[in-house]
């Protein structure tokens, strides 16, 4: 029994002996991939400072696509950026929000160009009308949303819209209109009207200035109706007398024509 027990002691002995090499190796192993991996993260981080701050890759060129109203300096002021900016350091994103925060942009894309140019598409929204706010006229869309104030400085003459885009109603013959005029289905041009005016009830009123008349329009069947007011138009242009013309009025297809009183 007792040689037994000194049997399993030395075992027990040469066990705990043979452990002990073992986790000295695992620990050294550990160490050395901990190592490893602080000093590889260290020298990536390293490299990415280095290559967002180097002036290799510095910002010389802005290129500026799809700007009318809007101007080359102006965008670059709106997206807040400097000549020399690192091209990797740039947020493409803050570029963007900058830039849509600008009630003239509608839509914009922005591209590095390595190794040192950058690219910005611009989508600017077009004023199709004017729009009265309060006390403030503002350019709008074709779909009558508000885009910015009127000021000098990017003054453009247009038509008045009196209509509630809010209303369903307003906003299907408001689409009508503006669809019309771009298919030039309509015999005269945005740039012939003073005003638009979608009533409460149905009628679409427009006051021409050149020549100076208006045209009235039932809000029921208003494709149709708008085909009937070219038929007339033409009528009446062709015996050349747009001149003497007051309004003209056009409900349910049927039209009438009404003259000046000092030249009936």
């Amino acid at each position: 029994m007792a040689k037994q027990n000194a049997y399993h002691n030395k075992r027990a002995q040469r066990k705990s002996v043979g452990l002990v090499p073992k986790v000295l190796a695992f620990l050294v192993w550990s160490g050395c991939a901990l190592a490893f991996v602080l000093g590889s993260s260290l020298l990536l981080i390293a490299g990415y400072r280095w290559v967002t701050s180097t002036e290799i890759l510095a910002l010389e060129k802005v290129e500026v696509r799809g700007v009318q109203r809007l101007t080359r300096r102006e965008v670059l002021a709106q997206a807040h950026l400097d000549r020399f900016d690192n091209l990797l350091d740039l947020s493409l994103w803050k570029i963007r929000q900058s830039l849509m925060e600008d009630p003239w942009i509608k839509a914009v894309a922005v591209h590095r160009h390595f190794p040192h140019g950058l690219r910005i598409d611009v989508e600017e929204e077009v004023p199709f009308f004017w729009r009265q706010k309060e006390e403030r006229i503002y350019y709008a869309d074709k779909h009558g949303e508000l885009i910015a104030p009127v000021d000098v400085a990017s003054f453009t003459s247009l038509p008045l819209l009196v209509c509630n885009p809010d209303l369903r109603r307003d906003q299907r013959d408001l689409g009508i209109v503006t669809k019309k005029w771009s298919q030039n289905q309509i015999p005269f041009g945005l740039g012939e009207v003073s005003w638009i005016r979608f009533g409460t009830g149905n009628r679409l009123q427009i006051r021409l200035q050149n020549p100076a008349l208006e045209v009235m329009l039932g809000r029921d069947n208003l494709q149709v109706n708008i085909g009937r007011l070219r038929f007339m138009w033409r009528d009446v242009q062709r015996r050349d007398e747009l001149g003497m013309v007051a309004y003209i009025l056009v409900f349910e297809g049927t039209g009438w024509v009404g003259y000046r009183s000092d030249v009936v």
